[in-house]
């Protein structure tokens, strides 16, 4: 496993964190939320709304924090434990325009390019677990939470991640999932069907709306990812190890209220940062101080005993090509054996640095992270994987593909030795000629087609989708009469 910080260097960083912590503070934009922190111990500024929080609250909010838990999915054969050991993968967020499937035309992304796009994360293997790739741009932002929730819980039996954008429309959310569990007391005692993300407005500041909407999630204690969001060199330092320091203090601002709120409630540790690329004003996703970045981030939030959460594929290139694929490599694998325990955005179906969908890059991601997945497995060795046997089976005059035991050997052990990629190709030139000459991005969009044709999940309870869609409509009235 691939670690960064050195044990000293660890010790330094943790230190300047809680210096800031402790000395600067952190802006929080809400006054329930600074009388909760200062009744616990906490130094509260009500004019500044600046709360500086000793280390002795972090150090008894992170012995609430779960190391490991459970998130829930429609089907339980999609249930996975986060701080397991393992890394799951989710897809990306958040794109306002797509590239259109049939024209190859950018446009507005809608609530169908949604649905399909939830639809493609159920089927591909390397998808643990679902985010919304598409903000919809044809609904009205009145019920945007809403509707985008309906829309993937329509299309997916995976555990999904549902957004949080406002308060109001996140407790609409709360109620759906309630729906979605079976009732109110079954979500109580399984809040995980859903989980959220939070980022922060850097530098070392909480708006009310955010804090309201992590006090939600700490009341039901439903699962949320709290992730830095500081550009390097604009909104924190232009060092790496600054904008580590800068970023603990954000996370454990809330680390620490959650926990006084909901002690207990699962918070996955994360960042969302990266650098200002000074020459053009933009923020890099794809460079490879952003995977530094997540590998620093991720050896501190196992130091603390967080499960990390990583937005590590982002991609900056404007279409699905070869500077997209080698972005979305890069800094998924550093972060991935670094043992981030979710790397968000892996199956990174955007381009554009979370502008604009790619359904052609979501399918290519999804081979590159099926390539990264088999790297992090590594090599099994066991007496029989060791093969001494077949070997001397096999010998020196026979070979492995005309020698039963060493087919039947073969045969056992070829999937979970060998990653068999959904649409790279192996073929020889003279096949790939025959068979149109046809590049990546011409077989994704193929296969990505076929999917959303062939690929079919239970569909969801026609009452549950009843009273949801009565929810959005008893919200809409509401909306349109004030």
């Amino acid at each position: 496993m691939y670690r960064l910080l050195g044990r000293g260097e660890i010790s330094a960083v943790h230190t300047a964190a809680m210096e800031v912590l402790e000395r600067i503070g952190v802006v929080i934009q809400h006054d329930a939320a600074l009388k909760k922190l200062a009744d616990a111990g906490a130094t509260v500024d009500d004019k500044t709304k600046v709360v500086k929080i000793p280390e002795y609250m972090v150090h008894d909010a992170l012995q609430k924090s779960p190391r490991r838990h459970k998130l829930i999915a429609r089907n339980p054969k999609y249930n996975i434990v986060i701080g397991d050991g393992d890394s799951y993968f989710t897809n990306a967020f958040g794109a306002h325009y797509t590239i259109d499937l049939e024209t190859g035309e950018r446009r507005l992304s809608t609530i169908k390019d949604l649905e399909e796009f939830t639809l493609l994360a159920d089927y591909f293997q390397t998808v643990d677990y679902i985010k919304p790739n598409i903000l919809p741009q044809d609904v009205p932002k009145s019920v945007w939470e809403q509707e985008m929730a309906l829309a993937m819980f329509k299309s997916a039996e995976k555990h999904l991640s549902l957004v949080a954008l406002t308060p109001e429309g996140w407790r609409d959310v709360i109620e759906m999932a309630k729906i979605y569990a079976g009732g109110e007391d079954e979500f109580i005692k399984n809040p995980s069907i859903i989980d959220t993300g939070f980022n922060n407005v850097p530098p070392l500041k909480y708006t009310r709306e955010i804090i309201d909407m992590v006090l939600e999630c700490a009341k039901y204690r439903i699962p949320f990812d709290i992730s830095t969001g500081l550009l390097s060199s604009a909104s924190g330092p232009v060092t790496l190890a600054g904008t580590i320091v800068q970023g603990i203090a954000e996370n454990h601002a809330i680390v620490v209220l959650a926990q006084l709120i909901g002690p207990g409630t699962p918070i996955m540790w994360g960042s969302c940062a990266t650098i200002l690329d000074q020459r053009y004003g933009t923020a890099a996703y794809g460079s490879p101080e952003n995977g530094l970045i997540h590998a620093a981030f991720c050896q501190m939030a196992h130091y603390y005993g967080l499960p990390y959460y990583g937005a590590a594929g982002v991609i900056d290139s404007k279409v699905p090509d070869q500077q997209a694929a080698y972005e979305n490599t890069m800094n998924v694998l550093l972060a991935t054996v670094s043992g981030a325990d979710v790397v968000h955005d892996a199956v990174y179906g955007i381009v554009e640095a979370g502008v604009t969908a790619s359904y052609e890059m979501f399918a290519i991601s999804n081979d590159i992270c099926g390539a990264i997945k088999r790297i992090s497995k590594g090599i099994q060795v066991t007496p029989e994987t060791l093969a001494v046997d077949i070997i001397e089976t096999v010998g020196h005059e026979k070979n492995h593909l005309n020698t039963p035991e060493a087919l039947k050997f073969t045969k056992k052990h070829l999937l979970e030795e060998q990653w068999q990629p959904l649409i790279s190709n192996r073929t020889s030139r003279p096949e790939w000629e025959k068979r149109g000459s046809k590049t990546i991005e011409d077989v994704a969009r193929e296969k990505v087609k076929e999917i959303l044709l062939t690929h079919k999940i239970e569909p969801l309870d026609k009452k549950m989708e009843s009273a949801m869609r009565k929810l959005i409509e008893d919200r809409t009235k509401k909306t349109k009469s004030n």
